[in-house]
């Protein structure tokens, strides 16, 4: 950091400012709710120890907020249940880099490595100028202060990263890169290259329908795989006040008011095609679903049959109001972009292909702002009124009357699940996790609710449990029989690939031997390292790793891309442009030399924090942690 500093002089007094904060004690999460355990007043309490140092709660917990703000830059973490936070192992990742630090700090006592205060000092001199000056105590003090920080920790930081940097350049700075490898680098950036291939699809291969006999071994050989999970049944009445059955007062519509942002929002429905099972299948099934709408179908009912978002499915994928920063970039640029009524195109997102139909835009006029200010009112109205009418049916059915007795006389709806899995979902029933593995600790026919579901209340009674077993044969040979029949395509196809892969190596043309075998050849463009090869092939990093160290001539081993194999034969490689590269050399020299230092210095700190561990000097206080960050 500290040599960052150094070079990028320019850069200074904005970077610094960024550092104080990320630093500081309190770190302002926008979308990310902070566990509360982290203002718990426990501060000094050891969260763990390395080589005899403690780490506090206190530090790890200003360092686990600087790690989850990041997470949330990246990923654009709306307000998510805690537990789905959780499972991105935030705490572990912050706890991992606090370890590597304190790791680090033995590591250069023990080579009696130190920073003197002069030095200290003559450095953060050097950081905090302002026209070439130091901008004196009182200002230093007060811009820490002023992002919740003392002195004491500052110094305490920047002296452990000066000494960590005298470290990296007694480990390093020896290591520079070597002219192959600049060379390496320059030929795979720029260099290009075509390729001719034959693809080995599925399709090409039927297995033979399997005896009774390959059916039993091969039932035997993975009866693992066909093992059912426990399942269980519920049924359940579902709660739900329709906004536009409620009133609302002008205090509650005021109240609302007041909760807006000065912003544009959008009310917007979707349909979400999951891309779980393949890429391709998902943009198929998506792009039917598009023309359907084209033709008129009706948005609401095909969101409820294919949306693969549980949350929204069951409302015809409505999500309500939101505004910007609220979504992912690609899916808020296409609902914003749209008029009331239109349909976008498929909008690819991390999680699929999704559809979106802007229903109503509400900006910051008065007229606009007291319209959604309603809606919101009677939101709120309508899930309070819920609330309160499932806690009544709960009441009912613990007293001992019936959930269809219950629904009858409160003209509610009672509806039984399929089989479902208590570790994954209800189908068709967007309830949260907990409240699903709530339901999994239950003995049949006891009640468990109210749970909240997205725009509505569930009071739910488990009425069969099934087992988790193995069936037998005779229950599941269908599904044997396709499994069996996959896994034999899928050997066959492979054999297949290399045995024409063994067979092209030693043929003189490998055009001519994939013709005798009635095999399509099909030639790429030139294409560069990291691009798209072609548009059935598209970006395979296997593929690019052997044709960029293949001979022209060359010829791959069986590549496997989207469940079909690909044997290919390098056709051209483009010229090596040597003034270019001389020219670029001495960046590229700067640029791979920082990078296998980085490399190797990682490498250097996973070592030292192995090392501690097997010799047991790193003691973890595993409860406290789950306690901060719960």
């Amino acid at each position: 950091m500290l040599l960052l500093f150094r070079k990028k002089k320019d850069w200074l007094k904005w970077t610094l400012l960024l550092v104080i904060v990320a630093l500081g004690l309190t770190t302002v999460l926008l979308f990310v709710n902070t566990p509360s355990g982290l203002v718990s007043g426990i501060g000094g309490q050891e969260v763990a120890k390395v080589a005899g140092r403690t780490i506090t709660a206190a530090e790890y917990g200003r360092h686990y907020r600087r790690v989850l703000d990041t997470y949330r830059q990246l990923y654009n973490l709306d307000r998510q249940d805690p537990a789905i936070v959780r499972q991105l192992g935030i705490e572990q990742a912050a706890l991992n880099q606090l370890i590597s630090m304190y790791a680090l700090a033995n590591q250069a006592e023990e080579l009696g490595l130190s920073v003197p205060p002069e030095e200290l000092v003559d450095e953060i001199s050097r950081l905090f100028q302002q026209n070439g000056q130091f901008i004196g105590k009182q200002r230093y003090e007060q811009l820490l202060r002023g992002n919740n920080l003392s002195a004491k920790d500052f110094e305490a930081s920047m002296r452990r990263d000066l000494i960590n940097e005298k470290l990296r350049r007694i480990v390093t700075d020896g290591i520079t890169a070597t002219e192959d490898e600049i060379r390496q680098d320059f030929v795979s950036t720029n260099q290009e290259i075509s390729v001719r291939y034959v693809v080995f699809d599925p399709e090409m291969i039927v297995p033979e329908e399997p005896t009774d006999e390959l059916l039993q071994e091969y039932y035997d050989e993975h009866q693992e795989a066909f093992r059912r999970p426990e399942e269980r049944k519920i049924k359940y009445i579902s709660v739900r006040t329709t906004p536009d059955n409620v009133e609302v007062t002008e205090e509650q519509i005021k109240e609302e008011r007041d909760k807006l942002p000065d912003e544009d929002q959008v009310r917007a429905r979707h349909i979400l095609i999951s891309t779980a099972e393949g890429e391709e299948a998902a943009r198929e099934k998506a792009e039917t679903i598009l023309e359907q709408l084209r033709r008129g179908a009706d948005f609401e009912e095909l969101a409820k049959a294919n949306s693969d978002d549980p949350g929204t499915a069951e409302f015809g994928g409505d999500l309500g109001f939101f505004g910007r920063g609220r979504m992912v970039p690609e899916f808020e640029n296409a609902a914003f972009g749209l008029e009331p009524g239109e349909i976008s195109d498929l909008v690819k997102t991390p999680f699929g292909y999704h559809i979106i139909q802007t229903v109503e835009k509400a900006s910051t006029d008065d007229a606009s702002k007291n319209a959604l200010a309603e809606f919101n009112a009677r939101l709120a109205q309508s899930d309070a009124a819920s609330e309160e009418l499932a806690n009544q049916v709960m009441a009912e059915a613990t007293a001992g009357a019936t959930l269809d007795e219950v629904a009858e006389k409160h003209s509610l709806q009672v509806v039984e699940s399929t089989y479902f899995d208590p570790t994954g979902t209800v189908p068709g029933l967007a309830l949260r996790g907990d409240a699903v593995r709530t339901l999994g600790t239950l003995a049949e026919g006891d009640l468990s609710g109210p749970h909240a579901a997205t725009g509505r209340w569930v009071v739910a009674q488990v009425t069969e449990i099934l087992s988790a077993q193995i069936p037998e044969l005779a229950d599941i040979r269908g599904d044997v029989a396709e499994a069996y029949t996959k896994a034999e395509g899928e050997r066959l196809l492979e054999e297949s690939a290399f045995g024409f892969f063994e067979e092209a190596e030693a043929a003189e043309s490998f055009t001519e031997l994939a013709g005798e075998k009635s095999y399509q050849v099909t030639s790429t463009d030139f294409f560069k390292k990291g691009a798209n090869i072609d548009d059935n092939l598209r970006f395979s990093p296997d593929i690019h790793e052997q044709a960029f160290a293949l001979d022209v001539d060359g010829i791959s081993t069986p590549v496997s891309v989207a469940g079909k194999y690909i044997v290919f034969q390098v056709a051209e490689k483009s010229a090596v442009d040597e003034e270019r590269f001389e020219r670029e050399k001495p960046d590229m020299t700067e640029r791979l030399t920082l990078q296998k230092r980085t490399e190797f210095f990682t490498s250097y700190v996973e070592n030292l924090v192995d090392e501690l561990r097997r010799n047991q000097d790193i003691v973890i206080n595993e409860q406290l942690i789950s306690d901060l960050t719960s």
